[in-house]
């Protein structure tokens, strides 16, 4: 997988396929619409077509995130030293312009990657189930497709897996399901007899946000310990702070949420993986929403920072390129005490819609819009992957998020797979991306018993292969047999069939519509719908 600063995107082919998921109505599809093939702003070609839905379970529980500020879960090896708070966004500016169409750069809390435009960080998906006639981008196989790494790692003969996951600050509310993920696979995989012929060790640990240094703790502290691998970010602007620090040390950098497009191109010596898909994909899903709900125009508001920069400016270009009306668009200091200023700038452009892309933040922010007469269903809402979810309703009162809706990078889960994760965290009330966690897990330990060694350079060189072409298998037990047994495997998890690229990033991803019902809960009264994109 030779990787280069100068790649570009290139031609995105995207197919979605829109998918309602069935909840008693068997009347709810989507019409089909003619495709429309459009220019990214790297030139791209980006082609959209919706076909005629097909039934999902209604049981799936959608979000974006656990209770806000939630608790850490419990684990075992998840003590960090927790670094003194500092004031987070000194030097941004709350309300900052931003052009649509401009390339921002990462936020200026990243310490790291200060070349790259600013882009997004949560988000993680893959495949859903329904509609699965749809045809991927298709990457073949060979060696080009895999990764490179030029450095030489350490091997001591055990996968020690580390996450860096957040425990604190502004995306706390998303770290219980990723901790259960990664404790669940480490569990799943050992019971199944582990990798190199010993358990997988896993170090739980915090990575705070962007306002800290507490990744760099954790992260110290995790080397020191002889982690080959590390799970996390979710904040793409906090796994800039980190990555370089892996690639120095010949390490395993795999995020479960990070989707900011910067890491497509970004000098890592073939280190860095995700399983979240970039938010160019994440941007056209929402766009289009926003264009078959009949928006016209809509004002645009994101937080200052690398995820927020980058989605504001990967979900309002492809929304003007379809005819819509970029009435504003700005970011905010996600730190700042009031909203006051941003939500009256909002209600005096009079917009159709708002766009609303942030964190814990959104429900501060969301109160003093409604008390500012800015309601839903008069008004288009639209949440996105960081701020979208039932954490999210319980801090606003019952009814007031009707109408409001969000994108969220996630596959239909089973049953299942959340009545496993809630054995984990039985306090879980969301899922998100608690099955991308899980997958970067099973995918790594895979990839170490393919390379028959602990050592990161040589277990990255077969993380992509894992992903595609061989013998689908689902589980770890099932994948480690054919593995043993020399056969090439396509391991599909929870998340959904991904396909990894020569980037190492999934090349095909499903989306959740999620809208809110009476009780502000999603994936319960209103059917959530699914969209399918590959690249």
């Amino acid at each position: 997988m030779q990787r280069s600063r100068a790649r570009r995107f290139g031609a995105l082919l995207v197919g979605l396929t829109l998918v309602a998921a069935a909840c008693g109505d068997d009347d709810e599809t989507s019409d089909a619409t003619d495709a429309v093939t459009e220019e990214t702003a790297d030139g791209g070609a980006v082609t959209t077509a919706a076909s005629a839905a097909t039934p999902a379970g209604s049981d799936t529980t959608m979000g974006a995130a656990t209770t806000a500020g939630g608790a850490a879960t419990t684990m075992a090896e998840a003590a960090t030293t927790m670094g003194a708070d500092t004031t987070a966004g000194t030097d941004t500016t709350a309300g900052t312009d931003t052009t649509a169409g401009a390339d921002t750069t990462a936020g200026a809390d990243t310490t790291a990657g200060a070349d790259t435009t600013a882009g997004a960080d949560t988000t993680a998906g893959a495949d859903t189930t329904a509609g699965g006639d749809t045809t991927t981008g298709g990457t073949g196989g060979g060696a080009a497709e895999e990764a490179a790494p030029t450095c030489t790692g350490e091997s001591d003969g055990i996968l020690n897996i580390a996450t860096v996951l957040p425990e604190t600050g502004n995306l706390a509310f998303l770290g219980p399901p990723e901790f259960a993920g990664a404790e669940l696979a480490v569990a799943d995989i050992n019971a199944a007899g582990g990798v190199l012929g010993a358990d997988v060790v896993l170090d739980q640990g915090d990575s705070g946000d962007t306002s800290t240094d507490i990744a760099n703790q954790t992260v110290d502290r995790q080397l020191a310990a002889g982690a080959d691998a590390f799970i996390g970010a979710a904040s793409s602007g906090v796994s800039f702070t980190f990555i370089d620090k892996l690639v120095e040390n010949c390490k395993i950098h795999f995020s479960p949420a990070n989707t900011s497009p910067d890491f497509t191109t970004y000098a890592d010596d073939d280190l860095y993986f995700r399983t979240a898909p970039s938010d160019v994909l994440q941007g056209r899903v929402l766009a289009d929403l926003m264009i078959s709900d009949g928006i016209t125009n809509a004002t645009f508001m994101a937080l200052q920072d690398p995820y927020g920069e980058g989605l504001l400016r990967f979900s309002s270009e492809p929304f003007e390129e379809q005819g819509g009306q970029v009435v504003d668009s700005f970011t905010y200091d996600p730190q700042a005490p009031n909203f006051d200023a941003e939500v009256d700038r909002v209600v005096s452009g009079d917009p159709d819609a708002l766009v609303l892309i942030g964190f814990e933040e959104s429900a501060q922010v969301l109160s003093a819009l409604f008390e500012a007469g800015f309601t839903a269903p008069e008004k288009g809402i639209y949440l996105v992957d960081g701020n979208v979810g039932n954490a999210l309703g319980e801090q606003l009162p019952p009814g007031s998020l009707v109408g409001v809706k969000g994108t969220l990078p996630q596959a239909e889960l089973t049953e299942d797979f959340q009545a496993q994760l809630l054995e984990v965290d039985p306090e879980l009330i969301d899922f998100s991306y608690g099955p991308e966690t899980y997958d970067a897990v099973v995918i790594t330990a895979l990839a170490a018993a393919l390379a028959d060694t602990d050592d990161p350079a040589q277990v990255a060189a077969q993380i992509n292969g894992v992903t595609r072409d061989g013998t689908a298998c689902t589980t770890f037990e099932e994948c480690i047999a054919l593995v043993d047994a020399g056969d090439d495997i396509d391991y599909d998890g929870p998340a959904g069939p991904m396909t990894f690229g020569p980037e190492g990033e999934p090349t095909e991803a499903s989306f959740a519509i999620l809208s809110y019902d009476e009780e502000n809960m999603v994936g319960g009264a209103v059917p959530t719908e699914y969209q399918f994109a590959n690249i």
